[in-house]
């Protein structure tokens, strides 16, 4: 009798396959909840997020097994989670991915149904453009230029820089236009956009003690906007660095916000309550200040000088504390 037989005779199926299940789980840190037919699940906004981890991975490195594997996990999550909040987000990802890694035609397909199932969501707009210039990337420039003109022709996007770049490529000729997908990086969904010089966007929100909280109120400091999560083993990894310079600067003009994307707000208060973190916090559950600033993934910071321009992004390291000391010196000159 082997030992499958033995555990049978003695426990029962229920036993075995409880034990089964168990060992499977320890080899992963996922978390997971139960559905209603009691089959082990990984929740929405963990799929959601480990998407995009590996999605800025991708964009980093360019490597096609990471693409391949942001490809099927976004595939598996639109199929089971088409329901969720940023599935929009998700079907962009994963049609510039498929485009940009030489799918195109499939690409196209799931751009399209982002643009036809949510014709509503705010990733409508970039993927529109990415999709005309799949077409022309296919040499489909006459369904290129139809989209093309929905970006310049309505009065939703016509402003904003999407319709911009839409406008110069109908500009061009079809063959210049053929290689144009090749050369444009702005249409990657987890490429940041370069606020480096512009003036940082303000919000008026209330941290966690109750108080209001805004870019303004700190004008003539030194700001770092720290964008992070307890979830986040890179934020993790980098806040002793955080702490430091926050020490060693808060009595010279510098200040950080911190905006969490936490997925609730009891392991945050946990977390700052043990290691004594002092500067204000934001919860961003809504997600308003995160998508303002188009961040993609975390940690992402953006350093702002006493007069309210951004001068440096995703600073860690030796990197912030230099550039802290770079701005706090200039705004003590100034």
């Amino acid at each position: 009798m082997n030992l499958q037989d033995k555990i049978v005779r003695k426990h029962g199926w229920s036993f075995l396959l409880t034990v089964v299940i168990s060992g499977l789980m320890l080899g992963s840190c996922v978390p997971t909840t139960m559905n209603t037919n009691g089959a082990s699940t990984v929740r929405p906004g963990d799929a959601y997020e480990e998407i995009k981890q590996i999605a800025a991975k991708v964009q980093t490195t360019g490597n096609t097994t990471d693409a391949e594997m942001l490809i099927q996990k976004a595939q598996t999550f639109i199929k089971v989670h088409g329901k969720y909040k940023h599935a929009d987000e998700v079907y962009y990802i994963l049609g510039t991915t498929l485009v940009h890694f030489d799918r195109t035609a499939e690409g196209i397909d799931v751009l399209e149904e982002l643009i036809r199932y949510y014709p509503l969501a705010s990733y409508v707009e970039p993927g529109l453009l990415n999709l005309a210039l799949a077409y022309d990337k296919s040499g489909r420039h006459d369904e290129a230029d139809v989209v093309y003109g929905k970006l310049t022709n309505n009065s939703k996007y016509s402003n904003g820089k999407y319709a911009q770049t839409a406008q110069q490529m109908l500009q061009k000729d079809y063959a210049t236009r053929k290689d144009a997908l090749d050369n444009f990086s702005s249409t990657d969904s987890n490429s940041p956009p370069n606020f480096v010089g512009q003036a940082a966007m303000d919000f008026e929100v209330t941290d966690l003690n109750g108080q209001p909280l805004s870019i303004a109120q700190f004008r003539g400091k030194v700001v770092l906007l720290d964008f992070w999560a307890t979830w986040c083993p890179p934020c993790i990894a980098e806040m002793p660095n955080v702490k430091q310079t926050y020490a060693k600067y808060k009595n010279r003009n510098f200040e950080i916000i911190g905006i969490s994307l936490d997925r609730s707000m009891a392991p945050l208060k946990s977390y700052i309550k043990k290691e004594g973190i002092a500067w204000p916090q934001y919860y961003d559950n809504s997600r308003s200040v995160s998508n303002m600033y188009q961040v993609r993934s975390i940690p992402s910071t953006f350093l702002i000088d006493g007069e309210g321009i951004i001068r440096m992004t995703n600073l860690r390291g030796s990197a912030l504390e230099s550039g802290v000391a770079q701005l706090v010196q200039e705004n003590m000159a100034r």
